[in-house]
């Protein structure tokens, strides 16, 4: 049997080549995912481990001496510990490690910057100098290459960084403290590796010692130690264990090392399993349809075969291990090339990525022998399961029974009624937890009620596809006979169509799962945004004065988008709350703004209208923080003169803020300043556009303090997020897509083989090869759509029950959003996919000579 079994396999090789490719892009899936995941880890590994692999002796610790103490005590606890190491025989150099943030601005640009100290050290120098020269005074710093690459910093260029100092001074003695100011000069760029996790990330500026610690917020996080030649490592730990405090960690660089790549590498790879290995297994489920469907169709064409070999004394059992040895051999074939197509995938992507500034680094890759194992048992093992029905079907039928010519077994075969029950009943529940999910806020009863409806779909398609598909070719009679036969082809079988069709629906189902989510979770997200958010832009300062430049209300209100703007004074002051909160003069610091409520109506999208003279603007939280209530009039003793004003709940602005008319501005005597510019963008504005330009003028305003906000930055970043969530997710979904595409060619392959005599005897009687052609391409059309339509209703009503319990714990009421045309797009697509799937099957279909196949057995 096994000689019979590889000679059906080898002369039917073109009939099984479709499932084959179906498996080899499933599997290569899988691998290219276990493999992109293990060469993030690697990289990561090497990004993580590098600091640490530098230093003969890392100290580290949660908490570290002098945190949270004032600044003195912190400072001399710091330099105490630390010159207490560099006298332990043997230590030749301790160097702490200082991470500070400040504002930066150079030439091209501005933004937060990370500032790191540059150990005297070379060994301690983990990094590679690329291009300059390491810094020879105080305030020359080198920066890290492909961030300096992409912000446009070359050595030479000079950038200002602006800082706070340390945050425990103000804390300590109440006082705001004089932003710390300086320049320095990039005198070389740095190669501290890439990695796509990590990316280029900021600027991180590597400073001198004294130049950091007037940056510096959080003291040192670790230690890095230098083991003088010839000394004893193990001697050296003990010396240093003795002179720290108990809760310091001291370990070895390559401890050090492990220990980080432990707590971060290992998430990350799990994290990124965890992402891409679902999209695996929905290509591997899809590729399962178009097995059962290949081996349905060639145990039926094989069933006088079968019974042949059963008249001449093969077992059932036999012909079983027959079957099944076959797709086992198909199964390893295939597993085995998908798992080269996909380990070689990676490569083959990284190496132009390497080539360019991107953050990528893929070159080295991270093999696992689970690279190899997880995708070839993947594919072995749904090869295997998704034969055993079609093989079980095959020794079903008698020899004698099956000698008689029966064209087409399976058309007879109807779903039977414990299942359709079992579907209607699964579909029920399913969609009955699936709304209680929805309704009450619950993700886990919104997800088990999903599973649960989806496999009674499943149950069900065999009498829904072929009713759906009759429904639809009713619009095909249009195209005269071509389109009868075409829809009567179709829903012959309604096991093989709805196998055909549900590996399609499947795959549409998810992408309209996600369009629909995206597009229900931007609108819910926008509308929140904008009821908590009335106007649409607003720039502000965060330097000490809080002062904005004098041209930059100008220049938003000359920017193309803008509908309306408006300029808003104010000053910075203190009101006594008459309660103890915690500062030198008692009073809580706040930002008086004045604005005229005419022009506040103009820009507002909605509360304009409550800004009048005598009423000041609060924020819900910082009213409950001032211990005032709405509608209560309180004396506002924020400048020379007291006024008294009645209080209103806003949403306006943040905390520390309040909201008066300019009159009443006026009227507390404060020396007030530009102090913020809000704006209303119009109708037709691009929200992402008009948020990039208002990024764009604040940045080139010459402050880098400056800050953009409001609904409408919000509202961009929110579907920037999305539409790229939504691509990222499509394009991994694409290779079930592809993959049902196959099985539709592969389904009209072997049914054009099926019906060889059917299709000469059509020509004998006058049907052209065009006309053949066009039966075989509506065929595939109308499986397509069908699948199209079906997968599209699932997905609305999945994707709704699915972002609605989502957002339900969120408190953030649900606003259904259909992307018409996006769904309109993909069923528009089922239509060329149709076409597609059909011109190998149709060209074999029209070389036949009429003649010859009527004259086949």
């Amino acid at each position: 049997m096994l000689r019979n079994t590889l000679l059906q396999l080898r002369s039917n090789l073109g009939r099984v080549s479709a499932a084959g490719l179906a498996i080899v892009l499933g599997v290569a899936f899988v691998a290219a995912s276990l493999v992109f995941a293990g060469t993030m880890r690697s990289s990561m590994e090497r990004m993580l481990s590098a600091p640490y692999l530098a230093a003969d002796i890392v100290v580290s610790s949660n908490t570290m001496p002098g945190q949270g103490t004032t600044p003195g005590e912190r400072k001399e606890d710091q330099d105490e510990r630390v010159d207490s190491i560099r006298r332990v025989d043997g230590v030749a150099t301790a160097s702490p490690r200082y991470e500070g943030y400040a504002n930066g601005s150079w030439e091209k640009g501005q933004g937060a910057v990370q500032l790191n100290r540059l150990p005297q050290d070379q060994q301690l120098r983990w990094y590679e100098l690329s291009e300059g020269e390491y810094p020879a005074e105080r305030n020359q710093v080198v920066v890290n290459e492909r961030a300096a690459n992409s912000e446009g910093i070359s050595p030479g260029d000079t950038i200002e960084v602006e800082g706070f100092g340390s945050p425990y001074a103000s804390s300590a003695g109440g006082e705001q403290q004089e932003p710390t100011k300086t320049e320095v000069t990039v005198s070389g760029l740095v190669d501290t590796g890439r990695t796509l996790l990590t990316g280029s990330g900021r600027p991180t500026l590597f400073a001198s010692p004294g130049m950091l610690r007037e940056f510096e917020t959080s003291g040192y996080t670790e230690i890095d130690m230098v083991v003088a030649s010839g000394a004893d490592t193990q001697a050296v730990l003990d010396g240093v264990r003795a002179v720290v405090p108990e809760n310091a960690e001291v370990r070895t660089g390559e401890q050090a090392a492990e220990r980080q790549v432990e707590q971060f590498s290992a998430s990350a790879s799990v994290a990124l399993n965890a992402a891409l290995l679902p999209f695996g297994a929905i290509a591997l489920f899809v590729a399962g349809f178009v097995i059962v469907n290949t081996f349905s169709v060639l145990h039926a064409q094989r069933r006088r075969q079968y019974a042949l070999l059963r008249c001449v004394g093969a077992t059932r059992g036999q012909i079983r291990r027959s079957a099944l040895a076959e797709a086992l051999i198909i199964g390893v074939v295939s597993s085995v090339i998908g798992t080269a197509l996909g380990i070689l995938a990676v490569p083959a992507v990284g190496w132009p990525i390497g080539l360019t500034d991107s953050p990528a680094d893929l070159g080295a890759l991270g093999m696992t022998p689970w690279a190899f194992v997880v995708p070839l048992l993947a594919g072995v093992l749904v090869t295997f399961l998704a034969a055993l029905a079609p093989a079980a079907r095959a020794i079903r039928v008698p020899p004698l029974a099956a000698l008689r010519p029966v064209a087409d077994e399976q058309s007879a075969r109807r779903i039977g009624r414990v299942r359709l029950v079992l579907a209607v009943v699964l579909t029920a529940l399913g969609g009955a937890l699936l709304f209680g999910g929805a309704v009450l806020g619950v993700v886990l009863l919104a997800a088990v009620g999903a599973a649960i409806a989806a496999v009674g779909v499943l149950l069900f398609t065999p009498t829904l596809i072929p009713a759906v598909a009759k429904l639809i070719g009713r619009l095909f009679r249009v195209f005269g006979p071509t389109g009868v036969l075409a829809t009567g082809n179709a829903v012959r079988n309604p096991y093989r169509a709805s196998s055909t069709s549900t590996a399609l629906m499947i795959g549409v189902g998810l992408l309209v799962v996600l369009m629909t989510g995206a597009a229900t979770a931007e609108r819910s997200a926008v509308a929140e945004i904008d009821r908590n958010m009335p106007v649409d832009a607003q720039v502000s300062s965060a330097s000490r004065d809080g002062a904005v430049p004098d041209g930059l209300a100008a220049n938003v209100r000359a920017m193309e988008g803008t509908a309306s703007s408006a300029e808003l004074s104010g000053a910075r002051t203190g009101i006594d709350t008459g309660e103890e909160v915690g500062t030198p003069s008692g009073k809580m610091p706040v930002q008086l703004l004045g604005v005229d409520p005419a022009k506040l109506s103009e820009v507002a999208r909605h509360g304009g209208d409550t800004l009048e003279q005598g009423k000041v603007l609060v924020n819900p939280d910082f009213m409950s923080s001032l211990g005032w209530s709405d509608g209560q009039r309180v004396e506002l003793s924020a400048g020379p003169r007291p006024i008294t004003v009645r209080v209103a709940e806003s949403e306006f602005d943040g905390y520390n803020k309040l909201l008066l008319s300019e009159t009443d501005l006026r009227a507390t005597g404060l020396e007030t300043k530009p102090m913020a510019v809000w704006a209303r963008a119009s109708a037709e504005a691009d929200l992402q556009q008009y948020a990039s330009d208002l990024q764009e003028i604040s940045g080139t305003d010459g402050d880098s303090a400056l800050s953009v906000g409001g609904a409408a930055p919000s509202r961009a970043s929110v579907m920037q997020v999305l539409n790229v969530m939504l691509l990222v997710l499509t394009g991994l979904l694409g290779v079930a897509v592809i993959i049902a595409v196959v099985g539709i060619a592969n389904t009209l392959g072997l049914s054009v083989i099926e019906r060889g005599r059917e299709s000469a005897l059509l020509r004998a009687l006058g049907l052209t090869r065009g006309q053949l052609r066009g039966t075989l391409a509506l065929e595939a059309i109308l499986l397509a759509l069908v699948g199209a339509v079906l997968g599209a209703v699932l997905g609305v009503v999945f994707a709704w029950g699915g972002v609605a319990a989502v957002l339900g714990q969120t408190q953030v009421p649900v606003a259904l959003a259909v992307p018409w045309w996006q769904v309109a797009l993909v069923l528009a697509c089922s239509i060329p996919v149709g076409i597609l799937a059909s011109v190998l099957p149709a060209r074999r279909a029209v070389r036949a000579v009429p003649a010859a196949a009527l004259a086949e057995e």
